[in-house]
């Protein structure tokens, strides 16, 4: 593909936003007559009456569709299912759920038929919890484990095995979102956005405000209540928690390396992220994105803008233990930072070197990200008192880490430490004296 073409178009969306552009430039211009039905798909027409007039296209989805949830009807424009018919029978194509829509536009949208769960099952899975009461609940979250049931894992995850732990085991209460016999409703926490995700629908999140990849290992807070749910969603949102993360690269990034480059989706590889190129930047022949007309081709979602912190701590020549705080949360962040600086997570099979990752699994048995979620500071969703929760490094990781550096457990044995924290912080320990 023409990826400098694409990269033009990105520059059309990023003008358009700020004003520089009319806003049908946010409408792909890949024009034709039909498009492929898929098996199992439905197509409904509609045509934006004057009640919808001027607003967003997943506003106007959703009042279409009564059935289907806002953030589902983003997810079928981000997925390129939504087209808007013209008077020659012509379509175009949406990718973008902020556009705004006028009175009297045809909308064809096609509806993906999926088989899912109606209820989350509650699963005995095992749980290591750092910290519990009646309004939430803090874990070391598990290699191999997904946060939530999505397509491909409707169970065997994170929130299966709280169904059944909150249920049945706790001692402080089952909270909003579990019955008695563990049932949870799949549209539980509507409404609120969970970091991690960049607008993905989540359907089956019952307290979930943060998101860590299946691979990633450590701290996961999840709400009990709708009370916490809010106020511990407005404070990611908000950038009121500090979240510091371990990982194990191949090359070193550098000693207080920050990276401030924005992070959209990939224009062709969808299930990957990419950090979005810089549209004044000339390539081999003297071109810039934005000086390139763009192809028929959809382009990727526009960067948003993403923030990391890094600081390798040792390196042995080839690998190196790296520590990073992020102040935004967008999905696969440190990853995609981390390749852009070429300087992959050791074991990533998305952004990461296939010999590598190669190796560490047929010496070592590791199949994963080496990437751990350290440390999370935030204040108390009810009464405000700010925390500190921090986990061990899994067995696997802390393996490695310890060959690479061997006497990294005398000299940082707070890294090392299988003990896990969790502390009220004192005022003096906020202000960072």
């Amino acid at each position: 593909f023409d990826l400098d073409a694409i990269l033009a178009f990105e520059e059309q969306l990023k003008a358009a936003e700020s004003g520089g552009v009319d806003e049908d430039f946010l409408i792909n211009n890949d024009l034709s007559e039909d498009f492929d039905l898929l098996e199992g798909e439905d197509i409904s027409i509609h045509t934006v009456d004057d009640g919808l007039h001027n607003k967003r296209i997943d506003s106007v989805l959703a009042a279409l569709e009564p059935s289907l949830s806002r953030s589902l009807c983003g997810n079928l424009v981000t997925d390129g299912h939504v087209r808007v018919v013209h008077d020659d029978g012509k379509t175009e194509l949406l990718t973008r759920k902020s556009i705004k829509i006028e009175k009297g536009t045809k909308l064809r949208i096609q509806i993906p038929k999926e088989e899912k769960p109606t209820e989350i099952l509650a699963q005995n899975l095992p749980l290591n919890i750092l910290f519990e009461d009646e309004h939430m609940i803090v874990l070391n979250k598990a290699s191999d484990m997904v946060v939530h049931p999505a397509a491909g894992n409707w169970d065997g995850t994170v929130v299966n095995a709280l169904a059944y732990y909150l249920a049945h085991e706790s001692t402080h209460g089952s909270g909003d979102f579990v019955g008695g016999d563990g049932s949870v409703e799949s549209d539980s926490a509507q409404g609120i956005d969970v970091e991690g995700t960049d607008g993905e629908a989540v359907l089956f999140r019952p307290g979930i405000v943060h998101r860590l990849d299946k691979g990633t290992t450590g701290v996961l807070v999840v709400a009990k209540t709708r009370a916490a749910l809010a106020a511990l969603s407005e404070s990611f949102k908000s950038r009121k928690v500090r979240k510091t993360y371990l990982a194990l690269t191949v090359g070193n990034p550098g000693k207080r390396v920050t990276i401030d480059k924005p992070i959209g989706r990939h224009p062709v590889h969808r299930q990957r992220m990419r950090v979005v190129p810089d549209p004044h930047q000339r390539n081999s022949g003297g071109f810039a994105p934005k000086d390139r007309m763009a192809d028929n081709r959809t382009p990727s979602v526009a960067g948003r803008r993403a923030l990391s912190f890094v600081d390798t701590i040792t390196f042995d020549g080839k690998l190196s233990l790296v520590q990073v705080r992020i102040e935004t949360g967008r999905t696969h962040q440190i990853r995609v930072h981390l390749q852009d600086r070429h300087t992959p997570v050791y074991g990533d099979d998305i952004y990461g070197l296939s010999d590598w990752n190669s190796r560490l699994s047929k010496v070592h048995k590791i199949n994963r990200p080496l990437l751990h979620a350290y440390t999370l500071e935030i204040d108390h969703p009810v009464t405000g008192e700010r925390m500190k929760f921090r986990a061990p490094m899994a067995e696997d990781m802390e393996k490695i880490a310890v060959a690479i550096w061997p006497q990294g457990e005398k000299e940082r044995p707070d890294l090392f430490d299988q003990k896990a924290i969790c502390a009220i912080q004192t005022e003096v320990e906020k202000n960072g004296q």
